[in-house]
């Protein structure tokens, strides 16, 4: 794996009626047109051929209100190519626009290199349980699932109606559950009124320090664990200890579904 940086880049791109109408490189094509005057050695400027500089004229000349490229004919030299006063002011408002939004993509770089540093300071872990499924609950835009584990445990999760159709899932199919630790939250107390789907009591069987991270595994039954991630400080505040009870709570949407062993 490298060690290379996340990178956010994106060009400011102008539509007009739900057509690509201005982006960076028709701005480049029509500068190049007003400092050479000619088509052929703008479109050879910008690294496009001629016939898609043309094509992009066209298209951003039947989108403009006003003409943006003109031909010039007769005069010493033939005539030639220009770009109108109208142009020369998209252009202008163009880059404009482009500048402050180059701004606002490098402080979202800023938050995106934050992130990173932090995410690669923790160690990628996540439970795989195995369970049946009980019930299977069709909604308009998603798929519900009971499923079961061996201790007794129930555990909702959604998945599209195309993971179904795809690997044939009904009542009793085995399936494999993926649920990041990062995602479960632990609490010494049953809490009535949450938002998370999932509600398990669990056993603290083992603890592990991740420098600002505490990793706590989590027996669910003889076979099966859950693992949670936690600051330092929540592990102090509740005071954890290995035999433990704990609730582990997680959405219906933090759990991946795998199709299980046929």
């Amino acid at each position: 794996m490298g060690n290379s940086s996340f990178v956010l880049s994106s060009d400011l791109l102008l539509n007009k009626d739900a057509t690509n109408f201005l982006t960076l490189k028709r701005v480049e094509l029509l500068e190049n047109i007003r400092d050479y005057g000619s088509i052929t050695k703008a479109a050879k400027a910008s690294g496009v051929t001629y016939k898609t500089a043309w094509d992009w004229i066209d298209k951003m000349n039947a989108l403009s209100a006003k003409s943006l490229v003109q031909k010039l004919s007769g005069g010493k030299d033939g005539g030639g190519t220009v770009v109108t006063a109208y142009a020369s002011e998209l252009i202008r408002i163009y880059h404009e626009v482009n500048a402050l939004h180059q701004k606002h993509l490098d402080s979202l770089q800023s938050s995106l290199d934050f992130i990173e540093d932090d995410i690669a300071k923790k160690t990628f872990s996540f439970s795989r349980l195995n369970a049946h499924v009980k019930e299977i609950h069709k909604h308009e835009n998603r798929t519900e699932l009971l499923m079961s584990l061996e201790g007794g445990y129930l555990i909702t999760a959604y998945c599209s109606a195309n993971f179904i159709k795809v690997n044939d899932i009904k009542a009793e199919s085995m399936v494999s559950l993926l649920i990041e630790s990062d995602t479960v939250l632990v609490s010494k107390e049953i809490k009535e009124k949450i938002s998370s789907r999932n509600s398990l009591e669990t056993e603290v069987i083992e603890i592990d320090f991740q420098g600002d991270d505490v990793l706590l595994r989590l027996g669910l039954d003889q076979k099966q664990a859950l693992t949670s991630r936690i600051t330092k400080q929540s592990f102090k505040n509740l005071e954890i200890k290995i035999g433990d009870t704990l609730v582990a709570m997680f959405k219906a949407y933090s759990v991946t579904l795998l199709r299980g062993e046929r």
